[in-house]
């Protein structure tokens, strides 16, 4: 008993390190279940990860990649071509590190696990999972106190949504909570398949622009056409 009851207080010390790293639940849980082979801890690990694992917007998301979702490349700005992590071989570079635009699709929010443009300026069109009428989008990026440099100048700050028309123009809040919701100025009365981001500036950094997350939502059912 004095075991378990010591394993659910670190658990409970665990749940708020890896709110924001819930990409590596699975790995410690295969970790702590090798060396504890009680059911009653597997199951109490199961429910935390299972907790950890859910949307924290606490909307449907249509711009989720394993639903459907995908980035129109052709209407969306470059990656960012990172020098830095080139990979070599015989002293030879072969390959330049580079982040598809994708990664926003994916509920994964890591530090590094984003999808960086080069610049303050940049745009990706996303074919949603289906037919919507938006009514609010949601950004999300890292805080400073989980970034390896302790800084997140290159988070998104002044952003515009479009589809046929403008939505609405915001402003991320790098002081502010990972996730940030905000509703859209110009609501449409049709359905909609394709969502355009344009970034108009970032936090400062002179080199790139990072994006974790972007989503629209919609308060009513979707279309089926």
């Amino acid at each position: 008993m004095k075991e378990i009851q010591s394993l659910k207080e670190q658990v409970d010390k665990l749940q708020t390190e890896l709110h924001a790293l819930k990409q590596g639940t699975k790995d410690i849980t295969q970790l702590l279940t090798f060396y504890i082979p009680s059911q009653t801890v597997k199951r109490m690990l199961n429910k935390v990860l299972e907790k950890l694992d859910e949307d924290q917007v606490q909307m449907p998301d249509y711009a989720l990649k394993s639903a459907g979702a995908s980035i129109v490349q052709s209407r969306t700005t470059r990656s960012y071509r990172h020098n830095r992590g080139k990979f070599f071989w015989l002293s030879f570079p072969m390959l330049v590190f580079v982040k598809s635009p994708e990664v926003i699709l994916q509920p994964s929010n890591y530090p590094g696990n984003c999808w960086p443009f080069p610049g303050s300026q940049g745009e990706t069109v996303i074919k949603l999972a289906m037919e919507i009428i938006p009514r609010a989008v949601t950004m999300e990026h890292i805080p400073k106190k989980i970034s390896p440099t302790g800084e997140i100048s290159s988070a998104p700050k002044d952003f515009a949504v479009y589809v046929r028309t403008l939505l609405g123009e915001f402003m991320y809040n790098c002081e502010g909570d990972l996730f940030q919701t905000f509703q859209l100025k110009n609501e449409l009365s049709e359905f909609m398949r394709y969502v355009k981001l344009k970034v108009l500036n970032n936090w400062g950094h002179p080199e790139y622009t990072c994006i974790y997350r972007f989503r629209p939502s919609a308060h009513i059912y979707f279309s089926e056409s």
